[in-house]
């Protein structure tokens, strides 16, 4: 494998007249109360270690990764949204500790959306935000996105597994199985769902499989998990992760961190040429549907906008947040009883 140092001053922000930059840079006013939100569930539900990852989620500024990917972002689905991230980066920090412990805890997580189990009747506190955050995300929305969404959740759950095989056995997979396992790793895909709910605007469950609108949606969907493992290269390095793109390019191509960086950003680049191309596709196809009625084509253009927002608002929100900038190896959690009742605690809640 080739070397894996990485000076501090390498840039690992795209380069100027990257197509990515030219995507419109949008934030919601309402980032206070988003942050807010954030805490308020870890504290209601006593998901973090201590003070010290207290403040850590607080410095992540994980409200402003909300704002800025979703700047349209409805009033009265600010906490429910916000709720579903903290669960997201509080279960991705347990897994990054090993918990030893997959299928039947992410089975477990599953059944509180398929039951749509009321929080006191889950299995342990993280499942029990899971199950609070559930009731509100899903309210008014169709069972097609419900099934959707869950899908996408199992997915999220099951890569978990496969990075940590990856890690304990330092494999740095080839690029053709990354590819499929990061999308999923990634929690993108749930995250794209929630761009209906954030807007109630919801894209029809035929459109959603159009094959333009899938390609849309994997486009960016890989646009944010490659330009997130090219800014988090330092943390990842620092923790010994091995799952990560910008390793895989550089073990495929042979070729150093920095060179590798720019590889990535090209790749980057053409899956914003075949999101493009499929957005352009889709109008036409829009225009010629007949019987498509005039709300089902502003939810799809919403929906795209939204599509674009996440993927500016990704890179936006990575140079301003400490889980990037700080490779201080503080977790938000280590605590294994989050995720499996069956496990000891390591830590103690605060």
């Amino acid at each position: 494998m080739t070397g894996i140092a990485l000076r501090h001053e390498e840039k690992l922000q795209p380069p100027p007249g990257h197509p990515l930059l030219g995507f419109r840079s949008a934030i919601s006013p309402h980032v206070a109360e988003l942050e807010g939100h954030i805490l308020g569930w870890a504290e209601r539900y006593a998901v973090l270690d201590n003070a010290r990852a207290r403040d850590k989620l607080a410095r992540t500024r994980l409200g402003e990764l909300v704002a800025r990917a979703y700047p349209t972002i409805l009033p009265a689905r600010l906490e429910a949204v916000a709720g579903w991230f903290t669960w997201a980066f509080v279960i991705d920090d347990c897994y990054e500790h090993d918990a030893g412990h997959y299928d039947e805890p992410a089975a477990q997580t599953l059944r509180v959306l398929v039951r749509d189990l009321k929080p006191d009747a889950t299995h342990t506190r993280l499942d029990a935000l899971l199950a609070d955050v559930w009731h509100r995300l899903a309210a008014g929305m169709s069972t097609a996105w419900r099934l959707r969404f869950t899908q996408h959740m199992a997915h999220f759950l099951a890569a978990f597994k496969y990075e940590a095989f990856n890690r304990q056995v330092r494999h740095v997979p080839d690029l053709l199985g990354y590819q499929q396992l990061r999308r999923a790793s990634g929690g993108i895909t749930p995250s794209l769902d929630l761009l209906e709910v954030a807007t109630e605007q919801e894209v029809p469950g035929l459109l959603h499989e159009f094959e333009q609108a899938r390609v849309m949606f994997n486009r960016a969907s890989d646009v944010v998990v490659w330009v997130n493992d090219i800014v988090s290269l330092r943390k990842e390095l620092a923790a010994g992760e091995t799952t990560n793109g910008v390793l895989v390019l550089a073990e495929k191509h042979h070729v150093e961190l920095p060179e590798a960086i720019d590889l990535a950003y090209a790749l980057v680049t053409r899956q914003i040429e075949e999101f493009e191309q499929a957005t352009s596709e889709l109008e036409t196809l829009m225009s010629r549907w007949r019987g498509l009625e005039p709300e089902n084509v502003d939810a799809v253009r919403t929906f795209t906008d939204g599509l674009r927002s996440w993927m500016r608002g990704n890179l936006d929100w990575s140079g301003n947040s400490d889980r990037y900038q700080n490779a201080d190896g503080v977790l938000l959690s280590t605590d294994s009883s989050l995720i499996s009742p069956s496990t000891p605690s390591l830590s103690e809640p605060h």
